[in-house]
Formats: C-alpha cells, structure tokens, sequence
C-alpha cells in the first residue's frame, strides 16, 4: 500500500499541478561488462563511474525526489564490487529495483539477486545462435541463471531481434512459460555510442513487421509476453524510414525528461541515452539528482520503438489497453503484488 500511495502522491504533482516527477529511472551503472555482444558498443566507452559514496547518495536523492521504480544496467551491472550495497540502499528507499543481466554473475551474486523486485535477463535464442552474438559458453550461463533467479525474484528474458534470430520467437516464448518468465523482445538499434554499427543485423521492414505479426499471435496464448497490443500494432503500422521521411507518429507523447530520465556510467542525467549526444546534461558529480534532472528538456520524439519508453508512454498517457496490459502482468510478478495490494 505504500507503493500505491507514494505513486498516487507523486502521481497529482504530475497530472494535477503539473510538475516533473522522475518516476521512472534507467541507470547505466557501468560501462564496463564481462562479456562482448556483437552489437553493442557500450563495453568500448569510457571506463568512468560514479564511486560507491555518490551512489548511494544519488539513491538517497531519487526517493526524494520521487522516483517509484530504477533499472540498473550495464555493462555489465553486476561487475560492480559495491552492486549488492547499491540494491540494499535502493530497497532502504522504497524503490521498485529491477537489474538487468547477461547471467554469467548470477550465481556468486544471489545475495543481491535475492533483494532484487525482478531480473532481466538477456537471451536471443537457441546456443548456437545466442552464443554467436554473445560468446561460447554465454547460453549455458544465461539458462542457468533463468533457473537460479526464478527461484527466488520474477525473471523477465530479455531478447533482441535480429535478422538472425526472427526464427526464435517461438522459442523464447515457450522457454518463458517453462520457467515462469516475462518475456520482452526489443528490435535491434542502432544507437548513438551505446551500439555498434548494426546494419547487418536489422530487421527489414518486412521480416519486422513479420517478427511483430507472429508475437501478437502468440501473446494471444502466452500471458507472459509482456508487450501490449497496442505497442505492437503501432509497430506493425509503423513506416519504414520514418525519419528520414520526416513523418511523425504523433500517437503518444514521449514523458521522457518528465516523468522518467536515464543516468550515463560517468553520472550524467539525460532524457534518455537514445538522444544523448542532441542535448547537454548535468553531472552527478556536481549536481544533486533532482537538480539535474530538471534541468532536462522535454523529449519531443514520436518514432521511438524502444519497448521500455514506448510502454511506459502508453501507461503515463493512460492508454486502457496498455494499462490492463500492465494490470494482468502485474498478477503475474511478485514484484508488482505489493503496488497492487
């Protein structure tokens, strides 16, 4: 219940008196991982990060300033020494913390997995063909780590589309009914300084709009496929080229910079790390979290098909079919039980 009332309070300073409310917050705890995915370009940045004293004081400062839910990523978040200190302060505070994983740490981390509200974990398909994006040996350990964290947190799979992998969509699906998971699939981006040069691995507009054809057909069987209709058939109407068309979706408003922001590994506050490199930011290091995030612009995008701000823009616009979406994966995970109790 006071999950629900901190949502609801913070819920009447952004629709009521209409002010900024960093409800949502993804943080990007380091650069630094164990493993090399193809397509990502985030092990290659700057080794810089907030240190463990700041950390938890950013932490202190997010629940001040009314953050509801955090999302610690990577890199690799769990080749932090200090990440088990960094879940325990988030919990202190009342968030909702989620960690999103490749799975090889898992098993010498379950002290921290076990404070955890849930676990991503990526997984983009059978051995052969997950093991040729993430390494030899990465399978094994993400399924072993599906199977170790189901026992103790809701598990979420986490899987990247590609043109190599559009065949495995039914894999993944059948894999989260066996074990319990949420499953999530992301089309692969290209972002700038977080991904490498993904040309060879996008999907055509055709094989997308196939990938999407097929997830709405399962999720229709499937409860655990925790896309909502309404985004997946805002993809399946979706242009191909829509940028550089000029063309714009106008179907939902983007609440990134007013209701959600994301933080860089070196502490800076951005809208989101899709845009990072269209807008100054201040710094952690310097500035308090609140501050910094004020200081954003409001995001203006409306071709965005990241799954997790376009889902979070559909329940902050009160889109209904998102929101019961939301409702029924929330009886699914313990994790959201105690918001709904």
């Amino acid at each position: 219940m006071t999950d629900f009332l901190k949502l609801a309070k913070n819920g009447f300073k952004l629709y009521g008196l209409g002010q900024r409310v960093p409800l949502f917050v993804l943080w990007l705890l380091t650069n630094r991982c164990n493993i090399r995915c193809v397509y990502c370009n985030i092990p290659y940045r700057e080794y810089k990060e907030l240190d463990t004293k700041r950390s938890l004081e950013v932490l202190d400062e997010m629940a001040e300033a009314g953050t509801v839910r955090v999302g610690m990523y990577g890199g690799e978040p769990l080749v932090r020494k200090d990440i088990y200190a960094l879940v325990k302060r988030a919990k202190e505070n009342g968030l909702i913390t989620h960690l999103y994983t490749n799975g090889a740490l898992v098993e010498r981390n379950l002290d921290t997995i076990k404070q955890l509200d849930g676990v991503f974990i990526s997984l983009d398909g059978p051995e052969e063909i997950h093991d040729k994006y993430r390494g030899k040996g990465t399978f094994q350990e993400a399924m072993r780590a599906i199977e170790v964290c189901s026992k103790y947190v809701p598990v979420f799979i986490m899987t990247v589309l590609t043109n190599e992998n559009k065949s495995s969509i039914q894999y993944i699906s059948d894999l989260s009914s066996r074990y319990g998971a949420l499953v999530n699939y992301q089309p692969v981006l290209q972002v700038p300084s977080l991904s490498t040069d993904v040309t060879d691995y996008k999907l055509s507009h055709e094989d997308l709009k196939e990938c999407i054809e097929k997830i709405l057909e399962l999720k229709n069987k499937n409860p655990r496929i925790a896309l909502s209709k309404t985004y997946l058939k805002r993809m399946l109407n979706r242009e191909p080229n829509l940028q550089k068309k000029g063309h714009q979706l106008g179907i939902v408003k983007c609440w990134n910079g007013t209701a959600s922001c994301q933080i860089d590994a070196d502490g800076s506050v951005h809208s989101c790390l899709h845009i990072n490199d269209t807008e100054k930011a201040l710094n952690l290091e310097e500035n308090n979290f609140k501050e910094a995030f004020e200081y954003l612009g409001h995001c203006s995008c409306t071709t965005c098909n990241v799954t997790c701000s376009v889902e979070y823009n559909f329940w902050l616009s009160f889109n209904p079919e998102s929101i019961i979406n939301l409702v029924k994966l929330m009886a699914q995970s313990k994790n959201y039980q105690k918001v709904a109790s």
